[in-house]
């Protein structure tokens, strides 16, 4: 259905999604909380949140995004929603790839953890609720936050300016959207930042979405639900492995999680340059 857009220029589209579409989606999630619980449901700095009460909040506040991408992608981009990037059948390499990747550096920054007695795992336990509650919310933040920052915010940027300037302008945004988090500090803001350019380097040379949801949702769910850290501050307390964290924060990523960790710092840097020297040669696909 590729028409002309409504609004001629890329970047602008995206402005106006970060300047309407944000705020919109937000007054509308906090409207169905207020009216389903009368207050805000949950403070995430007390202490350890359900992981099935996060799921309920998270999909209450933020599912909205889908409806929002869909109204742009339509209404002013004037294309197609599938066009965001959806194929499977030439991109389920680059899934697969996103996916190991990601617990590629979870393991390995673990077990440099453990072997420099840092990290020790305690116990194990196995609750099937918590686990599937823990797929199906890793799932919805990884649809739900590519969806707008890759693939409607990185997309849009793409038709207008540099593929270098774009990615990390959305970088810049994902970490930027993460400052409100609990136990948050300058090192993990740069990880988030690293990790917005990771989950955006694959999209700018193929336009497909596959890679950073399959990222995103392996790095958020074998952290936080297998490898029992908090996730981006976040304390769930569904974990199958029971951790302690021992010595330096800057090392451990400490409450905020394996992402607040400098040894994470070098883990997504140097994934960052192998993918960066791969696709060097290769020229971003026309938009669809």
């Amino acid at each position: 259905m590729n028409k002309k857009p409504l609004v001629q220029y890329g970047w602008l589209r995206a402005l106006l999604f970060v300047l309407l579409g944000f705020p919109l989606t937000f007054v509308i999630g906090f409207g169905i909380d207020l009216l389903l619980n009368g207050v805000y449901a949950y403070d995430y700095a007390v202490g350890v949140v359900p992981i099935t009460s996060y799921l309920q909040d998270y999909l209450m506040k933020f599912s909205g995004f889908i409806l929002m991408v869909f109204l742009f992608r339509i209404l002013i981009d004037k294309s197609s929603f599938y066009s965001l990037g959806f194929e499977w059948k030439r991109f389920q390499t680059d899934a697969w790839t996103g996916f190991f990747t990601a617990l590629m550096i979870l393991f390995v920054g673990s077990l440099i953890l453990v072997s420099t007695q840092h990290l020790y795992f305690t116990n194990a336990f196995f609750n099937s609720t918590q686990f599937f509650a823990g797929v199906a919310l890793f799932i919805s933040v990884s649809f739900i936050e590519e969806l707008v920052f890759r693939g409607y915010l990185l997309n849009n940027l793409l038709q207008s300016i540099n593929k270098w300037w774009a990615l990390i302008l959305t970088s810049v945004l994902f970490a930027v959207l993460h400052l409100n988090n609990n136990n948050i500090n300058l090192l993990s803001v740069l990880n988030v930042f690293i990790a917005g350019l990771v989950l955006g380097i694959n999209y700018i040379h193929t336009r497909n979405l596959l890679f950073a949801i399959f990222f995103h949702f392996g790095w958020n769910f074998f952290q936080g639900s297998v490898l029992g850290y908090n996730v981006s501050g976040i304390e769930t307390g569904s974990c199958i492995l029971q951790q302690k964290l021992i010595g330096s924060q800057t090392l451990t990523g400490g409450a905020f999680g394996f992402e607040g960790s400098v040894i994470c710092t070098i883990l997504l840097l140097a994934v960052f340059i192998v993918f960066a020297v791969r696709y060097h040669k290769q020229k971003p696909l026309t938009q669809n």
